[in-house]
């Protein structure tokens, strides 16, 4: 599990053993394996020495982490591309730079290049994946060679279709990390110098051999000042401990800040910190068993930051608030700098997530508290969603919300009657959602596998626009808006323009981890889907919810819940350059004031066109012919034209040629 003079593993002999076996095709059926275990008991560690071992065998190695990547084919498909090219050393995309590359032009990259040179794939934090999994397992996997080895760690088993498909349970390599053992500890404390009998048993009766647990207690000089700790109490407090006994006050400043960032490097502490941070000291920072180096920069272990964090909130909260505060404005910053360039934004917005809301909006969605899991609906697992509506409608009660109101310090409390706790659930049919495309119904599940939520959200394109338009909750405010703005939803492409959220349901409002897990889901999808649109249940709790996340309450009002209540669609438009006016909305409500008000607002594109006028010009740069374009984008002839002539219009141009030209100029103007 940890360094010492070099790297030595301990107690996992037998992983690394089958690891070799994997590799060298000693089980010529296994193409995956899937390595999986609880939070800090050693995985991206283990991880880590596989992509050695596979790197000293001449193996190319193409690493992948889903918190550091954006959560849609697309960009992931560029992602791996890019990585390839760097081991490689050259170009192997036959797509425009820049340009999107598609689920079967990757995987013909990756196959080619799999026939001149073994290549493995690793996926770490698996769980975080969501939709990607369904995405993943049934279109991009299953096409790669069979010579290309795949490794998916996570903190739970493969599960769903994963395992009741004979197929790939034939191929997968199952690797469950367990506690080391006695004598494994007793080895590692031996080679940190900690001989005494009495401290290894003392020692080993705490941590029960979770690694994490066992690498900071080994590191905490007074071990027998925590011998009366109770089991459930030893992380904590152990980071406590081992926070005061830190000489250093700029390492334990350093070390306070990087628990309130999502992920950090030199320059993100010394913005935060306001004071230079010198290589030195970073250095030191960086080489604590606890920090783990991500494509991103460097992240405490999650249960050391949260442990870290909640024990510096408790202690100082004005100066975690003050953090908190300048980690905020340093995201923003990012974010908006990225706002023009053609670059995805969709991870630099989604940090604000980790900071995100008012105090309301924190006591509902205390991402620290967060611990279940999303999986897509499938085959495999659509007896379970159809358990859990059946359970819902049998076990249903009223709730009662308890709430502090910041401004007046005041208790408050949001009511949901029986009736009004299935409104989520009222139009929810299971087998019609699933039609619309995979990942549109997801379950929330606890770790132990129960199902405890579920989520509806139908991405808005070509195919779903006529179930949009004519179904109830939605029907109402898409029969509402202008023939431009439905043709420029009705576009086909594998990313869609944004999505409408059906429901967000979950078994019970009292559990505070099922409002985490699914405030998490929401205000994601705000930040990156584009443009969101919902109509939830017309009960205080959801509509204050969306009031204060920003959403545009629109006009038009249906009364599908139960035909008396008029009820009205939420939206919000994140895409392009109306990012950063929802994100300047969100930081005002915030009362950001001091900071915003000399804040510069990014310039629009040149040319004011709408996405699908957009994607049009892009074609007829290309050359393309108006029947060329209608086909590439699922469109009519008479539609292009249309859109054609709104273009010329706001270009002030009379034909292709001059459109072309002020296209191309009005780019140039903007790099």
């Amino acid at each position: 599990m940890a360094e010492i003079n070099g790297r030595l593993v301990v107690g996992r002999q037998r992983e690394l053993q089958m690891f070799n076996g994997f590799l060298q095709r000693t089980y010529p059926e296994k193409r995956l394996l899937n390595l999986y275990g609880t939070g800090g008991i050693g995985k991206s560690f283990l991880l880590d020495e596989f992509r050695q071992l596979a790197a000293g065998r001449n193996v190319h190695v193409i690493s992948l982490d889903s918190r550091d990547i954006v959560h849609n084919p697309s960009s992931l498909c560029h992602h791996m591309v890019q990585l390839l090219e760097r081991l490689v050393g050259k170009h192997v995309s036959v797509s425009i730079p820049d340009q999107p590359i598609s689920t079967m032009e990757c995987i013909g990259i990756l196959n080619r290049a799999a026939i001149e040179h073994r290549l493995l794939l690793t996926i770490d934090t698996y769980e975080e994946m969501g939709e990607l999994d369904h995405w993943l397992r049934e279109h991009f996997i299953k096409e790669l060679h069979p010579s290309i080895s795949i490794v998916i760690s996570g903190r739970y088993a493969l599960q769903g279709a994963w395992r009741l498909s004979s197929t790939w349970r034939h191929c997968t390599m199952q690797m469950p990390l367990s506690d080391l053992s006695f004598s494994d500890v007793k080895t590692y404390l031996h080679n940190l110098s900690i001989l005494d009998e009495n401290t290894i048993y003392w020692i080993w009766n705490q941590t029960k051999g979770h690694p994490l647990t066992l690498s900071l207690t080994a590191q905490t000089s007074s071990i027998r000042e925590l011998i009366h700790l109770q089991e459930i109490e030893v992380l904590p407090l152990i980071t406590k401990q081992w926070l005061k006994e830190v000489s250093q006050p700029a390492l334990r400043r350093m070390v306070e800040a990087a628990s309130v960032l999502k992920h950090f490097n030199q320059e993100t502490l010394a913005h935060v910190l306001e004071e230079p941070i010198t290589v030195e000291q970073f250095q030191q920072l960086t080489e604590l068993s606890f920090v783990r180096r991500v494509k991103r920069g460097w992240l405490l272990h999650d249960l050391v930051r949260t442990a870290f964090s909640q024990e510096l909130s408790a202690r100082s909260p004005d100066y975690y608030a003050t953090l908190r505060r300048k980690c905020m404005m340093y995201y923003y910053h990012r974010t908006i700098r990225s706002i023009g360039k053609n670059d995805d934004i969709s991870l630099e917005a989604s940090d604000f997530f980790h900071y995100f809301g008012d105090e309301l909006i924190r006591q509902f969605f205390n991402q620290d508290a967060a611990s279940n899991y999303f999986e897509v609906m499938d085959e495999a697992n659509f007896a379970d969603a159809e358990r859990y509506i059946q359970r819902r409608y049998e076990e249903a009660q009223e709730y009662r919300i308890p709430y502090v109101d910041s401004a007046t310090n005041q208790t408050g409390e949001f009511v949901i009657t029986r009736e009004q706790n299935l409104f989520n659930l009222k139009h929810v049919h299971l087998r019609e959602l699933a039609g619309l495309g995979p990942g549109t119904v997801r379950l929330l599940r606890k770790p132990q596998g129960e199902v405890v939520g579920l989520t509806a959200v139908i991405p808005i394109n070509g195919l779903t626009i006529d179930y949009l338009l004519n179904k109830p909750l939605s029907s109402a405010y898409f029969r509402s808006l202008p023939q431009e703005q439905l043709d420029e939803f009705a576009l086909l492409s594998e990313t869609p323009v944004g999505y409408y959220i059906q429901t967000i349901d979950v078994l019970n409002y009292n559990d505070m981890s099922l409002l985490a897990d699914t405030g998490h889901f929401f205000i994601t999808l705000l930040l990156t889907g584009g443009f969101i649109a919902g109509s939830p249940p017309p009960i205080p709790f959801s509509t204050e919810i969306h009031h204060r996340l920003g959403c545009e309450m629109s006009p038009v009002v249906h009364y599908d819940y139960d035909q008396v209540t008029p009820t009205h669609t939420f939206t919000t438009d994140t895409r392009g350059h109306k990012l950063q006016a929802y994100l300047r909305k969100m930081m005002l409500k915030l009362g950001m004031t001091e900071f915003m008000e000399s804040e510069p607002v990014a310039e629009p594109p040149f040319v004011p066109l709408t996405d699908i006028q957009r994607k049009i010009s892009d074609l007829l740069m290309q050359g393309m012919t108006n029947a060329e374009i209608a086909k590439q984008l699922f469109l009519s002839e008479i539609t292009i034209k249309k859109h054609l002539t709104a273009i010329f219009q706001k270009l002030e141009v009379r034909n292709r040629t001059q459109a072309v030209q002020k296209l191309i100029s009005s780019r140039k103007g903007a790099v």
